[in-house]
């Protein structure tokens, strides 16, 4: 095989080179001889030999030197070589993660969610995805239906978890209540309404109130919220979904906030925030998931949807009548 030497490139090598013939090479010289590296690959002698022809034909040089020892790399076949080790290498790595991808224990999840979801039911669930796929990143978003949605149909995430919207709002996604949540009021715990045991709705009124945005189905829950009671919306309102900014609020200041039990529930535990006693029993909604109907799921998305139903399964401890929660 002589002649002038043959010009490579990246393009003609992935044109014309098949990587089964680069791991019968590697094979050959890993065994010492074709005849060992027919038995490892549970392939003919024949067949083993016209891969490494075929190589050598491609390259127009010689890999192989052949004794009565065995095989031994050319000096080409020894460039080779090393690079048959490093594709090889990188071909095992690329099985595993496949595998892994495959089996839902790594890759990524794009979730939207809101502050009823966000402080409690998908936190503990992220952190049960973690004990059984731990490679699996998870991103978070938070923000409002209205924003979430047309982002879930466009493919920006694969999940939106929060509160469940009414029946036959936009048929293209499917919803999954995963458990039953509450509107509350809370204030911060030197507010003058925080040491009290029983509330009217004339200490509730002229108040100022941190409200879900205008126009979000948060809103339209806090607007049955406050029929329940007996109340028009308040006028003197700031509107946010951050839960930061609403606990600012409520610790420096005298207003109100509403929020969902769930996520009062944890910062009245922490000493952050007092829930008032309501006159009236407020309506349940339901707290779940939303997918695009018919869309084909990552397996970590899965894994991420089977951790949520199972920290439902085990968290449904909801009371609407807020029976048990120090209110002072």
């Amino acid at each position: 095989m002589k002649g002038k030497p043959m010009a490579f490139s990246k393009q003609a090598l992935a044109r014309r080179l098949k990587l089964q013939q680069l791991a019968i090479f590697e094979q050959v010289l890993a065994s010492g001889s074709i005849s060992a590296a027919s038995r490892e690959l549970h392939m003919t002698q024949p067949a083993i030999s016209k891969a490494i022809h075929e190589l050598e034909e491609h390259f127009g040089q010689a890999l192989l030197t052949r004794s009565t020892r065995g095989v031994q790399p050319t000096a080409f076949g020894s460039v080779l070589r090393k690079h048959c080790h490093s594709l090889m290498a990188g071909l095992r790595l690329l099985a595993d993660d496949l595998n892994a991808w495959n089996e839902g224990v790594s890759g990524k999840v794009m979730v939207g969610t809101l502050l009823t979801a966000a402080a409690q039911v998908l936190p503990h669930a992220i952190l049960r995805l973690r004990d059984i796929a731990p490679q699996v990143v998870v991103q978070v978003d938070v923000g409002v239906n209205e924003k979430m949605f047309p982002q879930l149909l466009r493919g920006e995430i694969d999940v939106v978890v929060g509160m469940i919207p009414p029946s036959g709002h936009l048929p293209e996604l499917v919803h999954t209540p995963l458990l039953e949540d509450t509107l509350c009021a809370v204030v911060g715990r030197s507010h003058p309404l925080a040491t009290l045991r029983r509330i009217r709705l004339e200490d509730l009124r002229g108040c100022d109130w941190v409200l879900p945005l205008s126009g979000s189905q948060a809103m339209r829950a806090a607007d049955i919220f406050f029929q329940t009671i007996g109340m028009n919306r308040p006028t003197r309102t700031v509107e946010s979904v951050s839960i930061l900014t609403s606990l600012g609020l409520l610790v420096d200041s005298d207003m109100i906030a509403l929020m969902s039990f769930n996520v009062a529930r944890q910062f009245v535990q922490l000493g952050l925030i007092s829930m008032l006693p309501l006159p009236q029993e407020v309506p349940l909604t339901q707290v779940g998931y939303t997918l695009v109907r018919g869309r084909t799921l990552s397996p970590a998305t899965q894994r991420l949807l089977q951790a949520l139903e199972e920290v439902a399964l085990g968290r449904i401890d909801i009371h609407p009548t807020h029976k048990g929660i120090d209110a002072r």
